[in-house]
């Protein structure tokens, strides 16, 4: 079941964030490795990164030096700062969890560039190690996105986002996908919102997202997120999925049939596919976990849903 929503002007990026968080700074040494700083471009169209390493050592610290880039001018003068005709009024930090604060003019921002604001802030701060989602507030309340909603913490795994394209290339999806239950033999169905590139395909943004796995507190992630999608296809209904060998290696405690099928599952849920066949590095005759053979298509499994598939939650 497809629901696909096509964005005002260009709605990019996904549910935001509101939820406040109670101060609570982590102290110590975190990885500083590919922290990047986005910024939106001249005619504010799309964004750009660049490369950078904070000065500071500690968490907080390291927070309030990236909140310091994204509110100053950039030393590149065709880029434009995020937090820019509004203010930072406070941030609180704990367990990973970071809240910002904006001033009302936070509401005066044109939707393109206030999707695009929110990107470059999460993009910024989640790029930092120790910063694993971002909530939102204006005025100490619940910031509404431009279809009303109250969204919930984001983090990257809900953004499609490539630099180079412009906004008006991309939609919002609401996709219901399966992954595994807490031990590893049934399948819970999800549902998670993204915003992706509408010249990617539906059929090969679900099989990423299931790749990325999930973060929820009620699924559990089923298949190798290393493994890389060569092609995904659609001919007869029939959803030709090829890739590569890290798709063999199963991390994760979950039966080869809860893996299998939290992708099968999750694509059959789309308009026009009922059948899946797997490939590994093009060949159609490899067996998954030993024990599975993907010589020929997989049809929809209704019975390893926990619940029938009724009772979907969001993630």
């Amino acid at each position: 079941m497809k629901k696909k929503i096509m964005l005002y002007p260009a709605l990019l990026i996904l549910l935001l964030a509101a939820a406040m968080g109670t101060v609570s700074c982590k102290k110590g040494g975190s990885d500083k490795s590919g922290i990047k700083i986005y910024y939106l471009n001249k005619d504010g169209s799309s964004l750009e990164d660049r490369a950078y390493t904070p000065k500071a050592d500690e968490t907080e610290e390291i927070i309030d030096e990236l909140l310091g880039r994204l509110t100053g001018p950039p030393e590149d003068p065709a880029l434009q700062a995020p937090i820019s005709g509004f203010s930072l009024e406070s941030s609180a930090y704990k367990d990973g969890a970071l809240s910002l604060d904006f001033s009302s003019a936070y509401h005066d921002l044109p939707v393109v560039s206030e999707i695009l604001t929110r990107t470059a802030i999460v993009h910024t701060l989640c790029s930092y190690s120790e910063v694993t989602s971002v909530g939102f507030t204006v005025e100490g309340e619940p910031l509404t996105d431009a279809e009303g909603e109250e969204p919930g913490q984001m983090t990257p795994a809900q953004f499609i986002y490539n630099a180079d394209t412009e906004m008006r290339n991309y939609e919002k999806v609401r996709l219901h996908l399966y992954f595994a239950n807490e031990s590893g033999d049934r399948l819970v169905d999800t549902y998670r919102n993204v915003v992706y590139n509408s010249n990617m395909s539906l059929e090969r943004l679900v099989v990423e997202q299931v790749l990325k796995g999930t973060e929820s507190s009620f699924a559990y992630p089923t298949l190798n997120p290393e493994t890389k999608v060569i092609s995904v296809t659609t001919r007869d209904r029939i959803c030709y999925v090829n890739l590569d060998s890290n798709f063999q290696s199963e991390p994760y405690h979950v039966t080869p049939e809860t893996a299998i099928y939290s992708l099968v599952n999750s694509l059959t849920e789309l308009d026009g596919v009922e059948n899946v066949q797997i490939s590994v590095d093009g060949q159609a005759d490899a067996v998954f976990m030993e024990s599975l053979s993907l010589s020929a298509s997989f049809s929809r499994n209704e019975s390893l849903i926990l619940g029938g598939g009724t009772f979907g939650r969001d993630e």
